[in-house]
């Protein structure tokens, strides 16, 4: 498995991942009505303008058939002026438990130690307890609690937070 920054030719297979992975991973958390409306197409266009945008990016984690396996996009956080976002993290899911989400949190903590940033964060739907338990495990701590808003969507959400970027940088 390789990992490398994202390009627009990119964008069909990420965005494929991303709505697969939010029907299945958000069915019973966020509402049915919502999900349905997540389409191929306008999650297509999310991450076109996403990437295009200043100060955030995606690293897509590429198998050996070159076939796109995942991704995680990063911004800075809009809270504070050191702390990088690790805003979504989706892998393919015949693949999910393999080590894919693992290395790609560690390339973002990679990048958001070599930019100077002092901390990352992630932001996660509450009720999603895999996730938690995945950053929980690699260090991230509770640092707060609040309202999300998807599209007018809300949802009951936590912000984690990495306080010492220098573990990604030891393995």
């Amino acid at each position: 498995m390789t990992i490398k920054l994202i390009m627009d030719k990119d964008i069909q297979a990420i965005a494929k991942i991303y709505t697969d992975n939010w029907k299945i991973t958000y069915q019973g958390i966020l509402s049915d009505s919502f999900l349905r409306s997540i389409t191929y197409e306008h999650s297509r266009e999310k991450w076109v303008s996403y990437i295009h945008t200043d100060k955030q990016g995606a690293f897509v984690a590429v198998d050996e058939n070159d076939m796109i396996t995942g991704f995680a996009a990063y911004r800075p956080y809009d809270d504070f002026k050191k702390i990088l976002l690790l805003d979504s993290l989706h892998i393919l899911q015949p693949v999910q438990g393999g080590g894919i989400g693992k290395k790609l949190i560690f390339t973002i903590g990679k990048y958001a130690y070599n930019n100077g940033y002092e901390k990352m964060s992630i932001c996660i739907v509450k009720g999603n307890e895999r996730a938690k338990g995945i950053y929980t495990h690699l260090g991230a701590k509770h640092y707060k609690d609040f309202i999300d808003d998807f599209e007018g969507t809300p949802s009951n959400s936590s912000v984690l937070l990495w306080n010492d970027l220098k573990m990604f940088i030891c393995k």
